[in-house]
């Protein structure tokens, strides 16, 4: 008959040491995911997800307001429809993450959830990478009005997790560096002799 319980555990473990090998934990399906933006603190499971709700809102709103430039894009169209779509759920992470921050600093929480949130929306600056932000700010809006309402709690994070590598700039071909001054060798003139006098033959 196989082991099993706690004896068998202990006989993997001891084997696996044995071997060198190292048996980490499985991480846990409520472990903090780094979604980038102001660090956050001391977060349950819900105010997770409803910060990932709202780091979605804040970097689509971003677009609306960065990427006017393509109206093929519509970044301001998706994003109105968005709000109207997804209303009550967006709702909710506000008000979940204005009691996190009321929780953790009493009477100061709408001041530091009022900050937190313009970190938020500034963390989304696109600069240099405006236009692989908006190129896929205007795919995310698309399929975030594909999904039903309620939805965005289990689909937040994979969202803005794009939304953060679009902020990352490509390298551009096309774009000049500056480059250091080079040497080069100097080339002899066919047409002039050793002594600097032209060659009758190079006359025209």
């Amino acid at each position: 008959m196989a082991d099993s319980g706690p004896v068998a555990v202990r006989r993997i473990r001891s084997a696996a040491l044995a071997l060198g090998i190292c048996l980490a934990a499985a991480p846990s399906a409520n472990a903090a995911v780094d979604l980038g933006g102001p660090p956050v603190r001391a977060m349950t499971a819900e105010e997770s997800a409803a910060h990932a709700i709202w780091l979605l809102r804040a970097g689509l709103n971003v677009s609306a307001l960065q990427c006017q430039f393509s109206p093929y894009l519509a970044t301001v169209r998706n994003y109105n429809q968005v709000l109207k779509q997804h209303q009550p759920e967006l709702a909710r992470a506000y008000q979940t993450l204005e009691k996190h921050f009321r929780r953790l600093d009493g009477k100061a929480g709408r001041r530091s959830f009022d900050s937190f949130t313009t970190r938020i929306y500034n963390s989304f600056s696109a600069l240099e990478a405006q236009r692989s932000f908006c190129a896929a700010a205007g795919d995310v809006g698309r399929e975030v009005l594909s999904w039903g309402p309620g939805s965005l709690g289990g689909r937040a994070v994979t969202a803005v997790q794009r939304l953060r590598s679009a902020l990352i700039a490509q390298p551009d071909p096309y774009r000049q560096h500056q480059l250091g001054y080079v040497v080069l060798p100097r080339i002899p003139d066919p047409c002039i002799d050793k002594r600097g006098k032209p060659i009758k033959r190079c006359k025209i």
